[in-house]
């Protein structure tokens, strides 16, 4: 007997990238293998507020039912993604201060060289992985 898809199209569901669940549209189902109708289903979804080019084929064990408890799931997971960026981001800013005195004993030694611009892109960087947390 050939399994039975859990979602359809078109339908609202939770859709995990990386560790945080977003809300998402399945545009599109399909068996894994087309010769097989017995693989198991893939899904194609759309992330809401995202651009298509974010779309992606998924298997069933990153989908979750749009429902209370789960919408209240991906509000935690996101709580703790943001939190543990928070206390990611405060552990380097310390160190960077740490850094810091000792580079400007250095710098004041060697002349005052003038710090790269990677750090700044860097820390723009992360700001944006925090923005993309965000859930509709």
């Amino acid at each position: 007997m050939a399994p039975i898809s859990m979602y359809s199209k078109d339908e609202k569901v939770l859709c995990f990238h990386h560790e945080i669940l977003y809300d998402a549209k399945i545009l599109d189902v399909r068996h894994k293998d087309s010769s097989d109708k017995k693989s198991p289903f893939e899904y194609q979804v759309h992330y809401k507020g995202w651009k298509n080019t974010w779309d992606d084929w998924v298997l069933e064990d990153r989908l979750r039912k749009h429902t209370e408890d789960n919408r209240e799931l991906a509000n935690n997971l996101r709580r703790e993604a943001e939190a543990s960026f928070r206390l990611k981001n405060t552990k380097v800013t310390a160190k960077k201060r740490a850094g810091s005195d000792r580079d400007s004993v250095r710098d004041s030694e060697e002349g005052g060289s003038v710090p790269g611009r990677g750090t700044k892109r860097a820390r723009d960087s992360e700001i944006e992985k925090v923005c993309n947390y965000h859930i509709y």
